[in-house]
């Protein structure tokens, strides 16, 4: 319990303030605090239904933009990150969402690969269309340890986790996310080693009349809304 690990680490340093490692125990106290802040963060987004603000987007840039949050950790941990890009993925979706789904997954991937300690830590980002050109998809993979095969079954379930410290409501949260925008996300159960999740976004939303799925022009105006970040490949 990070709230009583935090008190515990407080109380040592109020009794004695001039201990020698009373710095080490506010690192710690502090670190344990920002679980609280996360899970309670994760957990009142999961539980609140949030308006969507659904406009035309471009994946690629909502990716880019995640991966620029994670720059600096990606270059202390020596991670080589290779984009695979077949398409720009324009869609029609809310862009902050969507991003929070990225970042949940990347640092996941991130998480995954600094705790392997592989000497070659690589993070795969990938992003397409389907055949029929009415869906994008995004695969996020990592060579980490993988997913334990009892627990794969449970991942996108709220409070279940396999790593130390997590939430067990971030996976969950972009399950929401996904399938309030029509789509579905899983784990790619064939892998022997490392982590894939591959996820699925229709292009467009639906439209009274449309009988089907738009085709696989560009979303029509207003403009397609750009959040690049400043990640080069």
């Amino acid at each position: 319990n990070p709230i009583t690990a935090a008190k515990s680490l407080v109380q040592q340093m109020g009794e004695d303030p001039v201990h020698p490692d009373r710095s080490e125990y506010a690192r710690l106290a502090l670190a344990e605090l920002e679980r609280v802040e996360r899970s309670v963060s994760h957990l009142l987004r999961f539980g609140r239904e949030e308006d969507r603000r659904v406009a035309p987007l471009v994946m690629e840039d909502v990716l880019e933009s995640a991966l620029e949050t994670f720059r600096e950790r990606i270059a202390r941990v020596g991670i080589d990150v290779r984009r695979e890009y077949d398409s720009e993925g324009c869609l029609e979706g809310d862009a902050e969402q969507l991003r929070r789904v990225a970042i949940n997954l990347l640092g996941n991937a991130i998480d995954a690969v600094e705790e392997a300690r592989t000497q070659d830590a690589t993070i795969r980002v990938g992003l397409g269309e389907s055949l029929a050109g009415d869906a994008v998809w995004i695969r996020i993979e990592d060579n980490g340890p993988g997913v334990d095969v009892a627990a794969s079954d449970r991942i996108f379930e709220p409070f279940v986790s396999t790593r130390t410290g997590g939430t067990g409501l971030g996976l969950a949260l972009c399950r929401k996310i996904v399938e309030e925008h029509g789509g579905g996300i899983e784990l790619d159960r064939a892998r022997q080693a490392g982590t894939a999740i591959l996820v699925t976004l229709p292009r467009m939303r639906a439209t009274a009349g449309a009988g089907g799925s738009a085709g696989r022009g560009e979303p029509p105006a207003p403009a397609v809304a750009r959040i690049r970040g400043s990640v080069t490949r």
